[in-house]
């Protein structure tokens, strides 16, 4: 079931592929795919086939370096059981340290031995015998043992036969320690110390010819790296990570690395080469390349011909398949020009026959409808009686005057205004100067009917009153902002306000109040048909077909917070002011 899922899906995409889709996947399917699968099977036997070579490389180098390393260690360790059981040397500790005659010994035995030993081997820098026979140092040949560090005498070197090899990558330091055999009747116990240069150690692994693109690693018997080493400086490194991480890294088919560990035998240091994957899959990248760019002149050439092909094919379907996109976007564009009789020229005719149908359809709708908004404000505005309403908010604003009653006659002046910016005429069309007069004269008695109860604050910019906007469509905005804004808040005082602005191309204004909001779902279902809120989608209604869709009223509200709307519409000036 699962299948026949996936197979009718790949089905469908490769249905709903152009056509020049279409002829390029079965190009891919009957030429390119069989040559990548070669390519790929190619690619990692000669992998696995470097992959072995460069083991066996490894392999070699290491024994080579590790046997180096070893002869060299060797060597230091000869000296150094010379000197630990020299019989003379060991006669001469036994004896008192205290005499004047074991000084002269010391003199003239156990310094020039030494000094010979450095002088002939270049490498050792230090050569010390600590032992708790001596209580004063002797130059730098015989020294007390209390002077060495806790951590050496603690080694228990001084109970065996054994050499110890300390080195420190840090401070790049390497000696060795070896117990001195004395004489058993004196029971005194002695150290021999034996410095050497870093570098002189591990100049196997300092080989720029051999160790060419490869890494190397060195641990010591207590675990600790005492030696790394690497060219590579385009990548993080094995031995950059903690001690512990190194270790676990080696060896992980994943780590991309490719590691050899190698034992030596004269110290039981651990020994780990290695090399990045890259560099080993790099050496097969020119065949590849080459292959690559044979397959890829290939490939684009026979792509060129199939688009060559699909193009003259596939033209007037996409011409037809661009126009019909952009009258998805209501852009009904130009007919397209078609001299062709075959299947594609009859959809072309079909096509261009039904846009201009549709193109009549829409322009009819679209005057009836302004026109039905026209008729509708108007036989509004036709049922006042506009001399008689002045007349008669006239004589009581007189009557107010002559009875000393303030408010009333300002109450009547702002409903006087009201009324004339709100019928203007019968026109459609007012300056902005006299509809932010209609919202004030409407606040104003708004305030006087709610007690003051609320603030209205003024944000309107002067350069604005001078464009046209369409009559009427800020005073229901505030009618919706008072009845289900402020006047369902119950904490705080009332705010509403109002801001005009403009920009390039836009005057904007914004009504906002701090009343008790709603849900975002709420305020988009004011807009909609189904809404109570008639003034609000009448005012959006109006605007757009007036200016277009793009000039939607927008309301962003939240539940507490309040609501704010915002409309926008293009910058038109008055005829007067455009002649002027």
């Amino acid at each position: 079931m699962h299948k026949e899922r996936i197979d009718k899906r790949i089905k469908r995409r490769f249905q709903n592929l152009r056509l020049s889709g279409k002829l390029l996947v079965i190009y891919i399917l009957a030429g390119f795919l069989p040559i990548m699968i070669t390519l790929t099977i190619t690619y990692h036997e000669m992998k696995k086939i470097l992959w072995d070579r460069e083991t066996m490389i490894l392999e070699s180098y290491l024994t080579q370096t590790t046997d180096a390393l070893d002869n060299e260690l060797e060597i230091y360790n000869n000296l150094s059981n010379y000197i630990s059981y020299n019989q003379s040397i060991a006669k001469i500790l036994s004896s008192d340290q205290s005499t004047y005659q074991n000084y002269e010994q010391v003199a003239s035995v156990i310094d020039p031995l030494l000094s010979s030993i450095m002088y002939f081997h270049d490498d050792v820098k230090q050569v010390t015998i600590y032992t708790d026979a001596c209580q004063v140092k002797h130059g730098s040949t015989i020294a007390p043992i209390t002077t060495l560090e806790n951590e050496e005498t603690n080694y228990g070197i001084v109970d065996d036969n054994q050499i110890h090899w300390i080195v420190n990558a840090k401070d790049k330091t390497a000696y060795s320690l070896n117990r001195m055999a004395m004489l058993e009747q004196k029971k005194a116990k002695g150290l021999l110390y034996v410095g050497v240069d870093y570098d002189s150690v591990f100049q196997p692994f300092n080989n720029e010819t051999v160790f060419d693109n490869y890494g190397v690693v060195i641990e010591d018997a207590e675990g600790n790296c005492i030696f790394k080493k690497s060219v590579f400086t385009e990548e993080k490194q094995p031995y950059e990570l903690s001690e512990e991480q190194f270790f676990a890294t080696v060896g992980q088919k994943d780590s991309g690395y490719q590691f050899i560990k190698r034992e030596s035998k004269a110290s039981g240091w651990k020994i780990w080469i290695y090399k990045p994957d890259r560099l080993i899959i790099s050496s097969i990248q020119p065949i590849l390349i080459i292959a690559a760019a044979a397959i890829l002149v290939s490939l684009i050439a026979a792509v060129a011909c199939i688009r060559i092909i699909s193009e003259f094919i596939t033209k007037r379907i996409s011409k037809l398949q661009k126009k019909m996109r952009n009258l998805e976007t209501g852009n009904l564009g130009m007919e397209i020009e078609n001299d062709s009789t075959d299947e594609i020229g009859d959809l072309i005719n079909g096509y261009n026959s039904m846009t201009k149908r549709l193109d009549a359809t829409i322009n009819e709708v679209y005057r009836s409808k302004i026109k039905e908004k026209e008729y509708e404000m108007r036989a509004l505005q036709a049922q006042i009686n506009p001399h008689f309403l002045y007349n008669s908010l006239s004589i009581i604003n007189w009557k107010a005057l002559e009875a000393d009653q303030e408010d009333i006659s300002r109450i009547t002046l702002s409903l006087s205004t009201f009324y004339r910016t709100a019928l203007n005429k019968g026109k459609n069309i007012l300056l902005v100067r006299d509809e932010i007069a209609n919202i004030k004269a409407y606040l104003d008695i708004q305030l006087t009917m709610h007690d003051d109860s609320f603030d209205v604050i003024y944000d309107i910019d002067d350069s604005i009153l001078k464009y046209e906007t369409l009559n009427l469509i800020l005073q229901p905005i505030l009618e919706n902002a008072i009845h289900h804004g402020i006047d369902l808040k119950q904490d705080g005082r009332g705010e509403i306000r109002i801001s005009g602005k403009e920009d390039d191309k836009d005057i904007r204004f914004a009504v906002s109040d701090n009343g008790v909001g709603m849900t975002q779902e709420q305020a988009e279902l004011i807009l909609t048909a189904d809404s109570k809120g008639y003034g609000v989608r009448n005012v959006n209604e109006r605007i757009k077909l007036y200016y277009g869709a793009e000039y939607a009223v927008c309301i962003d509200s939240e539940v507490g917070r309040g609501t704010t709307v915002t409309i926008h519409f293009p910058k038109e000036l008055h005829a007067e002011i455009k002649h002027s």
